[in-house]
């Protein structure tokens, strides 16, 4: 990137954002790798989600009990959806009560699902009030609908820690920020012009994940505008940690180990790609406090129906919060070389 000599802080933050978008999409191994990174992770756990969930599977045939005043609506939405029904020989158990749905699928022989879930959700059932579990007390769940706010999660992480952090310390490592240090560029006007371009690439992939949950049937319309700003308040936060942790490194490599590390940790701590039902208790308190885990949980509430430890309002404040905290640390640590310290 050459040295920035402008009038105006504006006019040197619009030199500098197309310098950057240039930059970005000349780098076509730091592209591929966000691209490569967030398409290979959906389609590894829609793999798995067919191999465990319903590559196999029989078809559901349902016994329904519960309130005498809902079984009959349930066992309607199950007729309507081509659900055979059974009052013995069944492969899954289905009792309501109340606003809550719980379905239990045999061990032995599990079926497909994901039907009855989404019959009972034709039936006014909440997916957040439906719980569906095997004989053995086992929770079951969608991994590709459990985990899209993860995806959501690693694909800003990929933006923001490999096509932000990696980059920024790789030009302090070549020297190239000493030389705009000699220039009167003020330092949070070239932090901020970095932002663009990485901003549409976020939010191209927040679109995808709402597309796709469209598509899919996990996500209406209404619940779209909450979505897009657990999203955006994410992105942002994933952001202020990125200008944090390339703030003064000049290490590139270290730099490229926190961005591979960080998202296996956030993948491990949040969705269900790893069974949580293994961990100690207390580690998963631990988990569910991490700022990661914030966005996970706010952006779940919508995709998938779940229960957060606060309010999602909460949630986002809690967010945009730590956005600033962190960004006016990043600006105020910030070195255009590590001599300066």
């Amino acid at each position: 990137m050459s040295t920035v000599q402008s009038d105006t802080p504006r006019s040197a933050f619009v030199e500098l954002s197309s310098a950057s978008a240039k930059e970005l999409v000349r780098n076509k191994k730091g592209s591929f790798s966000i691209l490569f990174m967030v398409g290979f992770l959906f389609l590894l756990i829609v793999g798995i989600n067919q191999a465990v969930n319903v590559a196999g599977r029989p078809a559901p045939v349902v016994s329904v009990s519960g309130d005498a005043s809902s079984v009959s609506s349930v066992e309607a939405a199950f007729d309507d959806a081509g659900i055979a029904l059974a009052t013995a020989g069944s492969n899954a158990t289905v009792t309501v009560q109340g606003e809550s749905a719980m379905v239990v699928v045999d061990t032995a022989d599990p079926p497909y699902w994901f039907g009855i879930v989404d019959a009972l959700e034709g039936a006014g059932v909440s997916s957040s009030k439906i719980s569906v579990v095997d004989d053995t007390g086992f929770v079951q769940s969608d991994l590709v609908r459990a985990n899209l706010a993860t995806i959501a999660a690693l694909g800003f992480m990929a933006i923001t820690f490999m096509g932000t952090a990696v980059p920024l310390v790789a030009m302090r490592e070549r020297g190239t920020l000493r030389l705009l240090g000699t220039t009167p560029l003020r330092k949070l006007t070239f932090i901020a012009a970095q932002t663009p371009v990485r901003a549409a690439a976020g939010l191209i992939v927040a679109a995808v994940v709402v597309v796709v949950s469209i598509v899919m049937g996990y996500l209406d319309f209404g619940g779209v505008l909450s979505l897009l700003v657990s999203f955006v308040l994410g992105l942002a936060m994933f952001f202020s940690f990125a200008y944090l942790l390339a703030s003064r490194s000049r290490n590139t490599e270290f730099i490229n180990s926190i961005a591979v590390i960080v998202p296996i940790v956030v993948m491990f701590a949040s969705g269900d790609v790893f069974p949580k039902q293994i961990l100690p208790d207390w580690i998963e308190v631990i988990l569910q406090w991490l700022p990661s885990s914030w966005f996970v949980q706010a952006a779940s509430a919508d995709l998938v129906g779940s229960a957060t430890v606060l309010p999602v309002p909460i949630l986002w404040l809690m967010m945009a919060g730590c956005t600033v905290a962190m960004s006016l640390l990043a600006a105020r640590l910030f070195v255009w070389d590590d001599r300066e310290r």
